[in-house]
């Protein structure tokens, strides 16, 4: 995803895969249990309603 400032200085969203999110954990940057402390830290469901959440 990009946002940028257009010529006009409208807002320009590029989304190819759309805006709703997924939260999934990256094994190659955190372990699972650091991963899961993150989940409950954050809250993304109440955060960003249209979520979908991945463990």
């Amino acid at each position: 995803m990009a946002i940028r400032l257009d010529a006009h200085d409208h807002i320009a969203v590029c989304a190819p895969h759309g805006l709703d999110g997924i939260w999934r954990p990256n094994p190659t940057r955190v372990s699972p249990e650091n991963s899961r402390q993150r989940l409950a830290r954050h809250r993304p469901t109440q955060r960003w309603p249209r979520v979908r959440v991945i463990t």
